[in-house]
């Protein structure tokens, strides 16, 4: 019970902070790294984008281990995937 009450201020802080900064820098980033085609209402990008931020960072606080090799996994196979795909281009026969 005290991890999840720990991980809801977390949020509640994480939230907070990341809807404050929405209108600066955040929110730039944000538009400028999202394709225009996953850009939508800027009201409804600050609520998403805003929640899925603090989720994780609430997550990366209360288990910042399990975050680490979650991340660590996902990018060997960010890059295996990437390695694959350009070994089957160059072997694909594309006339």
């Amino acid at each position: 019970m005290t991890v999840f009450v720990v991980w809801l201020v977390a949020f509640a802080v994480f939230l907070f902070l990341l809807l404050k900064a929405w209108d600066g820098a955040l929110g730039a980033m944000v538009k400028r790294r999202l394709p225009t085609q996953l850009q939508g209402d800027p009201a409804q990008d600050r609520w998403v984008m805003s929640t899925a931020l603090a989720v994780l960072g609430a997550t990366f606080i209360i288990k910042p281990v399990s975050m680490l090799l979650t991340l660590i996994l996902l990018a060997i196979g960010i890059w295996v995937g990437l390695r694959v795909a350009c070994w089957a281009v160059r072997k694909a026969k594309l006339h």
